[in-house]
């Protein structure tokens, strides 16, 4: 009866959310309309959205955690408006985006949220050798139900696991040579989860960064930068009698180049070394290279290609490591069709290594590898310069060495976008 209530009450939260938003939102369009915004420089465009999605596998429950052969299949349902802000006075550069959403599912309807998604930015110059960003950022949106990331949710209590994401930043680059550009920046990420199971993932990273590049005339850039992260998580990880604190330090040291190798191909490369120390256990440190290459190719006016590579360590919110090493490749394609019509299409293969797990051997598997396999295919018709309309298909499966712990996924999607 108590798990009932408070279904209820949560029904209709999201709703009363979703009022306050809407209202938000006409507001925000009614000032859209003041002639303030009129100015020829300026860009000031809101939109509205909606789409429908089917997903085999929302949760991303793994092929060996649904004995009962419990439906995991679901379609949902999004409706969303935002704006697009963008003015430019003398050099400086204000823009800021608002989009708000609601998703509802039909058979798992404890998972209906409200999203909102606000950005903020003021692009900064001082003459013609200082320029840098001030800016902040809030994401609020249901935790995806996939690569793990989340434990089993049990289908007769469904709770939504809401995560809120904030970013604030400041950066600058000051041109001291015409070959040469010093720059630096510092950042605040903060992460948190609703569900108390998985606030052992909330975090605090606080960067600061410094770099030197040379700038080629050709408009190639190499340069090296160092890096800083000290990150927080406030809540200890409890396994078994155990209490773990995941807190650590992260230095880096990378080469960072834009070369320019033909005026069709592009080359980025960001790679180096990379040294995390964490708190409480040695065993779960790192230092290793970090290094992710990517080349994109114009191979006509309406094809481009992009390959990546790339060797990284990512943070995973799992009870079995506080993070992974990540190797994989991808490429992508985009072909213009038509002057209306567009196609993309992207095949992606991963392999992660639960390497943080070492600390724990007699309790948890520490020689756990993922291989992440993922394609996708999408068309989109822009019927006007104000509508357009899209249809996505993708398929993304997780195969595991961990017996009964592989993850196949199918879905699609069908989706449509006015913008005033």
């Amino acid at each position: 009866m108590k798990t009932k209530i408070l279904a209820s009450a949560h029904h209709s939260l999201p709703f009363l959310r979703w009022q306050s938003m809407l209202h938000l939102f006409i507001r925000l369009g009614a000032v859209a309309c003041l002639p303030a915004f009129a100015a020829e420089n300026d860009v000031f465009r809101p939109y509205v959205g909606y789409s429908f999605s089917y997903d085999e596998n929302v949760l991303g429950i793994p092929d060996g955690a649904n004995p009962k052969g419990e439906k995991l299949s679901d379609t949902s349902r999004r409706a969303e408006a935002g704006l697009a802000f963008n003015k430019r006075i003398s050099q400086q550069v204000l823009s800021a985006k608002l989009n708000l959403a609601h998703v509802t599912y039909d058979r798992l309807g404890a998972l209906n949220n409200d999203s909102k998604d606000l950005l903020a930015n003021w692009n900064w110059h001082v003459g013609d050798r200082l320029e840098g960003n001030l800016g902040a950022s809030y994401v609020e949106a249901l935790t995806p139900y996939a690569n793990g990331q989340t434990p089993f949710v049990n289908f007769n209590i469904q709770e939504p696991n809401l995560r809120t994401q904030r970013r604030e930043f400041v950066d600058g680059a000051w041109r001291l040579h015409p070959s040469w550009r010093l720059r630096s920046g510092l950042s605040r990420d903060t992460l948190n989860y609703d569900l108390d199971s998985q606030k052992t993932g909330n975090r605090v990273e606080d960067s600061s960064e410094l770099g030197l590049d040379y700038l080629a005339r050709s408009g190639s850039t190499v340069g090296i930068q160092l890096r800083h992260t000290r990150g927080d998580l406030p809540n200890p990880q409890q396994i078994g009698a155990l209490v773990v604190d995941n807190s650590y330090d992260q230095n880096e040291i990378k080469a960072k180049i834009n070369w320019l190798l033909t005026g069709k191909t592009q080359l980025q490369f960001l790679g180096g070394h990379v040294q995390r120390k964490h708190d409480f256990f040695s065993a779960r440190d790192y230092s290793g290279l970090n290094a992710r290459l990517i080349a994109n190719w114009q191979a006509t006016g309406k094809i481009g290609v992009t390959l990546s590579g790339w060797r990284e360590i990512g943070a995973l919110d799992d009870l079995t490591a506080s993070y992974t090493l990540n190797q994989g490749v991808s490429i992508g394609s985009t072909w213009d069709l038509t002057s209306k019509l567009r196609l993309d299409g992207q095949l992606k293969h991963e392999t992660s290594d639960y390497s943080g797990a070492a600390a724990f051997t007699s309790l948890l598997p520490a020689d756990r590898k993922d291989i992440f396999r993922t394609a996708s295919l999408k068309l989109t018709y822009r019927t006007t310069d104000h509508l357009q309309l899209a249809a996505l298909l993708y398929r993304k499966n997780r195969d595991s060495n961990i017996a009964g712990n592989s993850t196949p996924n199918n879905g699609m999607m069908l989706s449509s976008r006015y913008e005033f």
